[in-house]
């Protein structure tokens, strides 16, 4: 058995990011071809104008990405941080390898 006695915050808060930014970017398509039906689902005495699904669409697959990478970098590194604080008391993670 070997330990993980120590992770680097910043290379944790880099994988992190990534992670988080490819997450975010399948939701903000996700989020971008719901907003472009709903105009198409409303009623006809309900007017929601067109650009807003454009406008809504385009935020959404830009913005969440950015969100989510900065969201989970910033996680990623309080993580680490705790775990290299902890592992100090309790001795890591172990792990079987070949």
């Amino acid at each position: 058995m070997r330990k993980i006695k120590r992770f680097e915050p910043m290379s944790v808060m880099r994988i992190a990011a990534i992670t988080y930014a490819a997450v975010g970017l399948l939701e903000g398509a996700m989020f971008s071809l719901i907003f472009s039906i709903i105009p198409f689902s409303a009623q006809n005495e309900q007017h929601f104008p067109r650009f807003f699904a454009f406008f809504f669409g385009a935020f959404s697959i830009i913005i969440f990405p950015i969100l989510f990478a900065v969201i989970g970098a910033i996680g990623g590194g309080l993580g680490a941080v705790i775990y290299n604080i902890s592992a100090r008391f309790v001795g890591g993670i172990e792990v079987e390898v070949e």
